[in-house]
């Protein structure tokens, strides 16, 4: 039961079509990209021009203004420039000089990620379907987590806000309904491999 605020970011734990979970696919990132992005952080698909690459997806949302996002930071790799040695870290650090670096993101539209939300919903039965927007907060560098949550005073259903409520984690029976900070069961509202529009 989640009485206390510990968020930590999306964790993948489902298809909404009850499929297997695949694995991750792996995305390259900019070298000396200026953002921490910590495991359970939302990304996006970024076009540099001559290169696209993986950033951060830091806003909230809107109920006007759908925002870019192609899936859920899992960890990196790369060439670690002061020892020389390959590293695999759920934590990519800001500005780091790597040529070689590769984020790992769950990427599938239809995966279901566990969230918690900021607080307690004013209906607790008036969630299902609905949609709402994020809290975004930096990352939790030491542990290596994200620490972004679900905006629960903005569920609506307005079909720009980024992120639709399936149900409480452990379904309606479970120990999450009622509780001051549940944890929900989401997925993305929409995402940048379904839009009909390449990624900008």
């Amino acid at each position: 039961m989640s009485s206390v605020a510990a968020p930590f970011g999306l964790r993948p734990i489902g298809r909404l079509d009850n499929g297997s979970l695949e694995v991750f696919r792996q995305y390259p990132i900019a070298s000396a990209y200026n953002t921490n992005i910590a495991m359970g952080d939302i990304v996006q698909l970024v076009d540099g021009g001559t290169a696209t690459t993986i950033e951060k997806q830091s806003a909230t949302g809107d109920d006007t203004t759908a925002i870019d996002m192609v899936g859920v930071f899992m960890g990196c790799k790369y060439t670690d420039p002061n020892t020389g040695q390959l590293t695999f870290s759920q934590l990519w650090p800001a500005n780091l000089v790597a040529s070689d670096a590769m984020a790992y993101v769950v990427d599938d539209p239809s995966v279901l990620f566990a969230i918690q939300a900021d607080g307690a919903p004013t209906n607790i039965g008036d969630i299902y379907g609905k949609n709402t927007l994020l809290v975004q907060t930096a990352p939790n560098t030491s542990l290596k987590i994200s620490r972004v949550a679900l905006d629960i005073s903005e569920i609506s259903t307005d079909p720009e806000n980024p992120i639709r409520i399936i149900d409480y984690l452990g379904g309606d029976q479970g120990d999450e309904k009622g509780t001051s900070f549940p944890i929900l069961v989401c997925k993305f509202n929409y995402h940048q491999h379904t839009s009909t529009t390449g990624s900008a």
